[in-house]
């Protein structure tokens, strides 16, 4: 695979991930919403589609990862960083490398929000049997 069409599916991906993860934000919002409310039988229906949501994420880091295996080590070692949002690109950085820093940026703060809104529900469902309130 030419260089510029790895970069252009890997932009492809890293903008389905971030679909799957906005998407996943949405729905475990709308839990803890439904939790608030005490609506323990649709809060389950939610859960499981919010699972559906984590296996589309699943798969597009598989994705990811395939492609990846087309680079060498040190491209991919910064590649990943770019995608976690812990790299910063220098003005010479193509369109594509931009908008994957971009997006991956993005990822990380939705998982953030994500795994606050996880941790009122986990404690909201399991109390101290909570996954976050084990040492």
């Amino acid at each position: 695979m030419a260089d510029q069409e790895l970069w252009t599916e890997l932009l492809k991906q890293m903008q389905r991930r971030y679909q799957s993860v906005n998407e996943v934000f949405r729905v475990t919002g709308e839990i803890a919403d439904i939790l608030s409310r005490d609506d323990r039988v649709a809060a389950q229906m939610l859960l499981e589609m919010r699972q559906e949501e984590l296996d589309h994420l699943s798969a597009s880091e598989e994705n990811i990862y395939a492609l990846l295996d087309c680079m060498s080590k040190e491209e991919r070692a910064g590649v990943l960083a770019l995608m976690k949002g812990e790299r910063k690109l220098s003005g010479e950085a193509s369109f594509e490398e931009k908008k994957i820093g971009e997006i991956g940026e993005n990822i990380r703060r939705n998982l953030e929000k994500i795994v606050e809104l996880d941790r009122v529900i986990s404690t909201k469902l399991a109390g101290k049997d909570s996954f976050y309130a084990r040492p």
